[in-house]
């Protein structure tokens, strides 16, 4: 039985262990091809169990259905391979099927146990950190690193990436110091990853250090670049820095030559981060033009998918401005369906929280701000369930403090801002509670 990097031992081949090692080093550092690399080894060897379960592992973190043909055919290799496998290898292969029968949270479960005994598992590690992220599991985004990391030694070639993971975990948990120096101490060990870039970039966001991060990240785009979708997402951190600080013109001009372009490799992050840029950008009135189109056109062909609550989110986002009067309509009917005919814990989580944000998101596009308001108050302090990072949900404050403000409910507009002025003390925040403190007078 041949061995990975991590002295784990695969069922196999040692070619197959090789581009194992290949694809779990590209998954951690969001380059090349790991779903390329794994077909081309199960090709050549359909004993590669762990192979077959990683392709179907990588097409759900995607965000593909559980029952999407590219997710069944791999699992149906895994499962023919399985025979000849470890038990840590059927443990993966049943966190896979777990995540794709919409049992996510036990998926979570079995990686994290699997990491107990085997903590430099790096596919279940990613694996868990990217669960934990997609479900906004904050502590556990930090704990998970943090139980493994004394067993990465600095010599590990995947070391650092383990390290810029616990910083994003850091972060999200409000550790800002620590997840900075680990950030650092990361990227120090390879500054092209794009991960713990944009762990950094979280913590200049949080710590509203708007300047600081947009002279790191221009500073470093040459390293982060080419880290796939990742380099789109430190795009998208790129521009709400600049929206915050009211530099339209230049996040529209990003927007257009990194944002825009990306739509055509139809990947579910590009699509989440161009709606929530154009959103955020016309939320400080900005007029972005016809840019909705290729947005809404890209998001409506996964109009049924209802993979995760915090996708669909960003769908209402882009059907709400969309120039296709009916794309609300039909977000809203494949919700109804999926409410009425879906299982698991995604379903749980929309009919619980997810659907109330949708329903606002709709509501302010259709230019019903009490509507707006009613649900997207209902669920505010439940959004973390959809999952993603606090950075990201954000746009659930400010659309709803956007909805008081434009219907003239001044003492909330003035409460809401009063709060986001706690946190949040930039210029455009303070001169936004001031307005409202005098029309609520």
């Amino acid at each position: 039985m041949a061995k990975d990097q991590q002295d784990l031992p695969l069922a196999g081949a040692p070619e197959s262990a090789a581009a194992f090692d290949r694809a779990v080093a590209d998954y951690w550092g969001l380059t090349g091809d790991p779903v390329g690399g794994l077909k081309s080894a199960l090709a050549a060897d359909p004993s590669f169990a762990l192979g077959a379960t990683a392709i179907a592992d990588l097409f759900l973190i995607g965000g593909f259905r559980g029952d999407h043909s590219e997710v069944t055919s791999a699992l149906a290799a895994a499962e023919a391979a399985i025979g000849g496998a470890s038990e840590r290898e059927r443990r993966h292969l049943a966190a896979a099927k777990a995540w794709a029968a919409g049992r996510a949270f036990e998926s979570e479960r079995i990686w994290d146990d699997m990491l107990t005994d085997h903590p430099r598992d790096a596919l279940a590690l990613r694996l868990v950190e990217d669960a934990h992220f997609f479900h906004g599991h904050s502590l556990a985004i930090r704990d998970s690193a943090a139980r493994v990391l004394p067993a990465w030694e600095r010599g590990n070639p995947l070391t650092s990436f383990v390290l810029g993971a616990y910083a994003f975990g850091l972060e999200e948990s409000g550790e800002l110091g620590r997840a900075e120096a680990v950030g650092r101490e990361a990227l120090a060990g390879n500054p092209a990853d794009g991960w713990a870039t944009h762990a950094l970039a979280h913590v200049f966001e949080t710590a509203n250090r708007q300047e600081e991060g947009i002279a790191f990240l221009k500073s470093t785009r040459a390293n982060w670049r080419p880290a796939h979708f990742m380099a789109g997402h430190n795009g998208w951190h790129l521009g709400a820095f600049l929206i915050e600080l009211g530099r339209f013109d230049e996040a529209i001009a990003d927007y257009d030559r990194f944002a825009a372009p990306k739509l055509a490799d139809d990947l579910t992050l590009d699509r989440v981060d161009a709606a929530s840029l154009l959103w955020r950008l016309e939320l400080a009135g900005v007029d972005v033009g016809d840019r909705w189109r290729p947005v809404a056109e890209a998001w409506m062909r996964h109009v049924d998918d209802h993979v995760s609550a915090f996708n669909d989110l960003h769908l209402a986002l882009a059907a709400a401005r969309s120039p296709d009067a009916g794309d609300a309509a039909r977000v809203r009917a494949s919700l109804d369906a999926y409410q009425r005919l879906g299982a698991g814990d995604n379903h749980r989580v929309t009919v619980e929280v997810g659907r109330a944000l949708v329903d606002g998101m709709l509501a302010f596009g259709a230019g019903d701000d009490s509507a707006a308001i009613d649900a997207l108050s209902s669920a505010r302090n439940e959004a973390i369930r959809i999952g993603g990072s606090h950075a990201q949900r954000d746009i659930v404050a400010q659309t709803l403090i956007a909805a008081a403000e434009r219907s003239g409910r001044w003492r909330l507009a003035r409460a809401l801002l009063a709060e986001r002025a706690a946190v949040r003390p930039t210029e455009r925040v303070k001169a936004a509670y001031d307005r409202a403190r005098t029309k609520a007078a």
